[in-house]
Order: C-alpha cells, then sequence, then structure tokens
C-alpha cells in the first residue's frame, strides 16, 4: 500500500499542482508563500495516505490541508496588521469549499487564477532560465532534482534560480492578474518564449549525451495545450501549439538505430507521426481564426506544415517556405530566423544564394559562439566544392556544440570533407555538386575528372523501371551512403569495404529485414554500374550536362562534347561484396487452435482487463494497436465498435466482448478505455491524450499486453487474431 500511495502522491501532483498553487496565491497574494503551503500539503499526503488510504478526491483533499495550513500561518505571525487578520477569520469561517475549488477545473475562477500564475512565473523581470525553472516548477510540478536533470545543471542551481526568482515578485509586488492591453501582449510573449524554450531544449538538447530528451517536450506541450486552452482568443498561442505538435511528429524519425541525429531531409517519412501532423494543422487554422496579424509562431507553424506535407524531401516546397521566411524576418528579425532563412534559400535558389546570407551574419554578436552557424555554412561551402573551407566550419561547429552525438556527425563531416579536398588536383575543371550545381573554384583546385557518388546515385534513382516506393526505400541507402562517404567522393574510390563500415555504423543492431533492405539497395546500384559500361563521366559535358541520363535515354552528354570516361573506373562489381545476408525469420504465424481460444474463455485466473483485451482481438480480428488506441468517449456501445484514435476506421466486435466492455469502463467518460496498472511517476509523464483524467492512470501499451498474453499462454497477440 505505501508504494501504492507514494505513486498516487506523485501523479496527483503532477495533474493538480498548478491549481492549488494558483488557488493558494490567489488567497495569500505571495507565490513563495502558496508554494510552501501546497508542499505542506503534499508531506502530509505522503505521511497519511500510506496508513488511511487515498482519498476519494485526492486533489480536493490537498486543497483543503493546502487552506488550513494558510490560516495556522497567518495566525502565526507575530506581526498580524488588520489585513491578516480579517483574511485569516475570512478563511477560517468561510464555507469549506476545497472540493469544489479543485473539481471546477473548467470553471471560470479556477481557469483564470491558472493563467494568472503563468503570467506571474513568466513575468519579464526574470531572467530567462529563471523563468523556465519557475514555470517547470510551479505548473508542471517538477521537483528541483527532476528540472537539474532535464537542464543538465546541479539541483542547487536549480534552486537558487527558483528562489531568487520568488524574491524578485515579492520585491517587485506583481499582481496576481492577468494584465490586459499592451501590457498583456508583452507578458503573452514572454510566457510562450518559456514554452518553446523548455520545448527546444527538449527537441534539441544543447549538451549531453542524448540528442533529444522526450520528457521536456511532452511537458512544453502540455503547458502549451494549457495556455491555448486557459487563452482561446490569442492567436500566437493556438501557433505555439501547432508548431510544437507539427516539429513532435518527426520525433521518431530523427534518430537513427545508435542514437544518431538524422537530418530531415534523410528522414524517414512514414515513421513521422500522423496524429499530431493533424493535430498541428487543426491548432494552426484555430489561429488564423482568431483573425489576428500573422505571427512569429504561427509563422513558424505554416513552415512546419509545408514540411509535413511534402510525401518526400524532394516534394518539400522550398520556394513557399523562403517566402515564408521572408515574412518571419520582418516580425521577428533576429539573427537565428535569418540563418534558417539563408538555409530555405540555399534549397529554393542554390547553395551561392543561402551562403551568400549566411556570410553576412558571421559577425553577429548574438551569433557569437553558435555553433548551427559555422555548420550552416560548412553544408553550403560543401555543396559548392569548397572542401577545404567547408573542413574549417565543421570543426569550428563541432568545437562550439557540447552535445555529443551531434558533435560526433560534425566531426565526421570534418573528416570526409578533408578527405576530399585531399584527393583534389590542381588545374582540373571542378565537378557538379548534389544539387547539380557546378562546384566553385574560389579553393584553387578542382576534383579530378570522373563520376562522383552524389552523380551516380541520382541517375541509379532516376531509372524509369523503378517505383515509388522501391525509390524511397533506395533513396535511404544512397543518402546514407552520399552523408558517410561525401557527395564528392569519386566513384572509382568507393570500396566494399568503405561501404561495410557505413553499415556497420548505421545499421550494426538494426533488425536482420532492415540490414538486408539496405545491403539489397547496394547490390542493385552495383549491378547497375557494372550494366552501364562506358558512359560519359568526365568533365566534357559542360555545366548544362545532367549527372547522368536513365538507361531508356542511351549515354548520357550526348548533346555536350561527346568525351566519354569510364563509368565503373575501378569501382568493384559488388560494393556490397563485404555485407554478408542476415537470416531472417521465416514462415507464416500459425494461429492458435480454437480448442485453446475456448479454454482461455474458461479460465477464472485471466483479469477482466486481459479478458476483455483477448475477446475483441478475437472477434475483431484488429490488430493490437488499434485495439489498444480506443477511447471511451468513441466507443459506440450499441452498435459494438470503436473509433479507432490513431486512424478514421471502426473496430467492431460481437456479443462476447459487449458483455465485458461495460464493466471494463466502470462509469469513466473519457480517457483510454484499456488502462495500465500503475499510475506514470512525474520524472515520465505519458502523452495527454494517453493518460486517463479521473484515474490518472496511463494508457497499457503494446508491450505490456504482449507480455501479459504470452506469460498466460506462450502465444503472442498476433496468433490470437489470426484466423
Amino acid at each position: 500500500m505505501s508504494g501504492d500511495a507514494h505513486r498516487a502522491v506523485d501523479a496527483v501532483w503532477k495533474m493538480e499542482s498548478a491549481r492549488i498553487v494558483a488557488g493558494l496565491v490567489r488567497m495569500v497574494g505571495d507565490v513563495g508563500m502558496a508554494e510552501e503551503l501546497a508542499q505542506d500539503a503534499l508531506l502530509a499526503a505522503l505521511e497519511q495516505w500510506p496508513g488511511a488510504g487515498v482519498p476519494d478526491n485526492p486533489g480536493a483533499w490537498l486543497m483543503a490541508v493546502a487552506k488550513r495550513r494558510a490560516v495556522d500561518h497567518l495566525r502565526r505571525e507575530k506581526r498580524l496588521d488588520l489585513r491578516h487578520e480579517e483574511l485569516a477569520h475570512d478563511l477560517a469561517t468561510r464555507q469549506d469549499t476545497a472540493g469544489a475549488d479543485v473539481d471546477a477545473a473548467l470553471d471560470d475562477e479556477v481557469r483564470d487564477d491558472v493563467l494568472r500564475l503563468m503570467f506571474v512565473s513568466c513575468h519579464p523581470a526574470l531572467p530567462a532560465e529563471s523563468r523556465v525553472a519557475l514555470t517547470l516548477r510551479l505548473l508542471g510540478g517538477l521537483r528541483t532534482d527532476e528540472i537539474a536533470r532535464a537542464f543538465l545543471v546541479s539541483e542547487s542551481t536549480v534552486a537558487q534560480r527558483v528562489v531568487r526568482a520568488k524574491r524578485t515578485l515579492a520585491a517587485l509586488r506583481i499582481p496576481f492578474e492577468v494584465p490586459e492591453g499592451p501590457d498583456r501582449a508583452a507578458r503573452l510573449s514572454s510566457v510562450l518564449e518559456v514554452v518553446y524554450l523548455v520545448f527546444n531544449e527538449g527537441y534539441a538538447a544543447s549538451a549531453g549525451d542524448d540528442w533529444m530528451r522526450q520528457d521536456l517536450c511532452q511537458e512544453a506541450l502540455r503547458l502549451g495545450r494549457l495556455l491555448a486552452a486557459l487563452a482561446p482568443g490569442e492567436a500566437e498561442a493556438h501557433g505555439l501549439v501547432a508548431l510544437m505538435e507539427l516539429q513532435a511528429s518527426r520525433s521518431a524519425a530523427r534518430t537513427g538505430p545508435s542514437g544518431e541525429p538524422v537530418a530531415l531531409h534523410e528522414q524517414n517519412r512514414g515513421r513521422w507521426d500522423r496524429l499530431l501532423i493533424d493535430r498541428g494543422i487543426a491548432a494552426l487554422l484555430r489561429a488564423r481564426r482568431c483573425e489576428a496579424p500573422l505571427g512569429p509562431y504561427v509563422l513558424q507553424a505554416a513552415i512546419a506544415v509545408c514540411h509535413a506535407q511534402a510525401r518526400t524531401a524532394e516534394e518539400t516546397d522550398w520556394r513557399q517556405i523562403a517566402a515564408l521566411y521572408a515574412a518571419l524576418v520582418r516580425v521577428l528579425p533576429t539573427p537565428v530566423v535569418q540563418l534558417n532563412r539563408a538555409v530555405a534559400l540555399a534549397m529554393a535558389h542554390g547553395p551561392e544564394a543561402g551562403l551568400a546570407l549566411a556570410d553576412t551574419l558571421v559577425g553577429a554578436p548574438a551569433l557569437k559562439g553558435y555553433h548551427r552557424l559555422p555548420s550552416v555554412r560548412g553544408d553550403l561551402l560543401a555543396r559548392l566544392g569548397r572542401h577545404e573551407e567547408a573542413r574549417r566550419e565543421f570543426e569550428r561547429a563541432a568545437a562550439l556544440t557540447l552535445n555529443v552525438p551531434e558533435r560526433t556527425i560534425l566531426t565526421r563531416r570534418a573528416a570526409a570533407c578533408a578527405d576530399i579536398a585531399a584527393r583534389r588536383t590542381p588545374g582540373t575543371v571542378g565537378s557538379q555538386g548534389a544539387a547539380g550545381t557546378p562546384a566553385g573554384t574560389s579553393g584553387g583546385a578542382g576534383q579530378k575528372a570522373g563520376l562522383t557518388l552524389a552523380e551516380a546515385a541520382i541517375a541509379f534513382l532516376a531509372r524509369g523501371d523503378l517505383d515509388a516506393a522501391t525509390v524511397r526505400s533506395y533513396r535511404q541507402t544512397m543518402n546514407r551512403l552520399r552523408r558517410d562517404l561525401g557527395d564528392d567522393i569519386p566513384l572509382s574510390d568507393v570500396s566494399s569495404a568503405r561501404v561495410a563500415e557505413v553499415f556497420t555504423d548505421a545499421w550494426g543492431n538494426a533488425a536482420p529485414a532492415t540490414w538486408n533492405r539496405h545491403r539489397g539497395a547496394v547490390r542493385s546500384f552495383s549491378t547497375w554500374i557494372a550494366a552501364r559500361g562506358t558512359l560519359v563521366g568526365g568533365p566534357g559535358g559542360g555545366p548544362d550536362r545532367g549527372p547522368l541520363d536513365g538507361p531508356d535515354r542511351g549515354p548520357a552528354g550526348q548533346a555536350g562534347s561527346g568525351q566519354s570516361g569510364d563509368l565503373t573506373g575501378g569501382v568493384p562489381r559488388d560494393l556490397a561484396a563485404a555485407l554478408g545476408r542476415r537470416p531472417e525469420p521465416r514462415g507464416r504465424t500459425r494461429p492458435i487452435d480454437r480448442p485453446h481460444v475456448e479454454a482461455l474463455w474458461e479460465r477464472p485466473d485471466i483479469a477482466p482487463r486481459e479478458r476483455a483485451l483477448w475477446s475483441l482481438l478475437y472477434e475483431s480480428g484488429a490488430g493490437a494497436g488499434p485495439a489498444l488506441s480506443l477511447n471511451v468517449e468513441d466507443l459506440d456501445l450499441a452498435g459494438m465498435r470503436g473509433k479507432v484514435a490513431t486512424g478514421s476506421g471502426w473496430i467492431h466486435w460481437r456479443s462476447g466482448t459487449a458483455e465485458l466492455i461495460p464493466a471494463l469502463v466502470a462509469g469513466r467518460r473519457r480517457g483510454p478505455l484499456f488502462l495500465s496498472d500503475r499510475r506514470p511517476g512525474p520524472g515520465r509523464p505519458p502523452a495527454p491524450a494517453d493518460l486517463c483524467p479521473e484515474t490518472g492512470r496511463r494508457r497499457l501499451s503494446y508491450e505490456r499486453a504482449e507480455y501479459l498474453f504470452k506469460r498466460a499462454t506462450g502465444y503472442t497477440l498476433n496468433q490470437l487474431r489470426t484466423r
């Protein structure tokens, strides 16, 4: 019971702390005192709940205890003035409505209290780091050690920031109110900035061993959604939520098998979360309905929509993105926005346009020590063939970043540029870059003649005999080879040993099917190279020459000088020669025999939740993922069906499941249908959509459901639904 009680305290504090503290601030008029009173109530819960049990309404219990502590505190003050005496008397004699205080979460008074607390904790008078710490403490319910762990600073540092912030607010006598007029706009900007700072730290960690911190992203999303709900008429609040939803949708595709960062254009877009994309677009539409001028978060969300709507990286409308950045610069003329605009210009109009703008930012004081500036310049210089300059920029960027995975990528890119620069010989014509742009000659040397890896890869993917799905699959492999070996490496220098190094680093720990899929792409590439024989690959094709024509067009470059070069150039016929095929599980999964299934329903040791889930899977034939995504509010019990939260379809069941589900719902009106046994701890909060607001428990995970079924039957859930 003790462990359950402590978990209940953590869950309740996470959900109710903002409302409790906000209500206490309204009562006592001091943020520091309000938090101390709330912490006293939390301590009382830790002492009493293990023995007495968790109350029916734990949030109201905490509020009532905190209110009594407020009365006791005011009465103990030695220098009571008349106002304190009146306030203490009023609190002591007023009818106890603690339950109503917390239950009325949708009530105007409680909603306004939380909104007031948000504006107070994000007051512009506080330094940015103090605003972040105080907001996560008061509105996020995070402990000091959790905030310190998230931002990789010491607990004492976080504690000092929180204490100084409270003192500043008390000294300035910041009123507990939502500002109006111009002051409201200024303060709202500060609130949005804090929420986005938290999200950005989670989305691309500034330091440490992890590229992303999902807990911070989820907390920022929760705070953003809360703010948008509290201030529905603020377009920028909805714009920020839209931006975070859309960026968070890419999370699963932003890291590779070893945790390394994956660039946007190399991500597997099939792993993007369509539900978050739909939610982001809906939030952007709400922002536009506010009929306010386009603000920075709305414009950034519109840019994110352009990426989300492109099925492949090649289909991205970079001209539209560049136009949106031009509008963003007018409302938010910061050097960071200009740097992002430089990237968009490079993608829309060529690397020269992007580099011209990036070069103007080199002396900007705000970007001094910012690693992304040399990283962007290095990328653009490499695309222009100026590899020695690119190497220096990548090395500078690697020295500036404190994030370990990002430093590894930048160091690797610097080494690739150094390798290419070492092969360059004076007096030859520069080769074309990956984008088909003639390489620059400011480096004083051109690349030696011969087809490059980028040119060959582009031509290989442009073949007319490949369907769209195959092209997408092959492109993932070729993009990885190009990134790790370098676009401008001569094809003759690509060896099976170097390809094997890339595979070991990228897919060494991947599933056999993934390894074999990428291996097959390399083998197809090698076969295609060998079959082409001698094709134009030398420097005589002129600047308008395409990298290589497809097989249905005949030899490339005939419209040029007619000079030809050897395509294979010493490349082994099989670049996958050093890659062994990995064995994959074979054979169709056999379903569970009907007698075994019927015996399963007769077992008395099966819990109601498992019995309902297994019956639903067996009767509907649905997958475990869609079944576990069902929500109580989406059930049509009379029609014996439920709408899948992750899609637009319905799951239909029969009478056996129909008898079990009502008992599983047990009067709940919202949240996941299938709940886990335990409440989540405050350090790992689930997504709001996966948390039951009435019980505090999270959605049952697929892994846990699979484990329980295997333990009970020895089979997998897939075997239960296979008929």
